[in-house]
């Protein structure tokens, strides 16, 4: 038998932790207004693992639900931005994963909220809003 890999993710203050088993489905840039705000940058990468892949192992997360799909979860206390929950997916932000280098990127999404600085120029398939998944 096979064991699942294992990824840990800490807030900046260590109060959070999470654990994700198994590879991420994808890595994406993200380029929504909403990324933008909540990252404070021109985009937010994520890790896209199914829901029951992902569990907080220390802490507890607050919660801002950013639109009818969307649950962004974060630290309380230092302010670091650590998921997005969707019906399927749970994203963890890929600055917050200890070993961020694990992750290769796949894609670009909501392409068309892109800031002209950011030159998207790579060989990455690009998507106007949402993923094929």
């Amino acid at each position: 038998m096979t064991s699942e890999k294992i990824h840990h993710a800490t807030c900046m203050c260590g109060e959070i932790t999470l654990e994700a088993k198994g590879p991420a489905n994808y890595v994406e840039y993200c380029h929504c207004k909403t990324c933008q705000q909540s990252a404070g940058s021109s985009y937010i990468i994520w890790c896209v693992f199914n829901k029951e892949k992902v569990t907080i192992t220390k802490g507890e997360m607050s919660y801002y639900k950013s639109s009818a799909k969307l649950k962004r979860g974060f630290c309380g206390n230092c302010g670091s931005t650590m998921t997005v929950i969707t019906e399927k997916c749970h994203d963890i932000a890929l600055g917050v994963m200890d070993q961020p280098n694990d992750f290769k990127i796949t894609q670009h999404i909501w392409t068309k909220r892109a800031l002209d600085h950011f030159k998207l120029d790579d060989d990455l398939p690009k998507y106007d809003e949402d993923g094929p998944l």
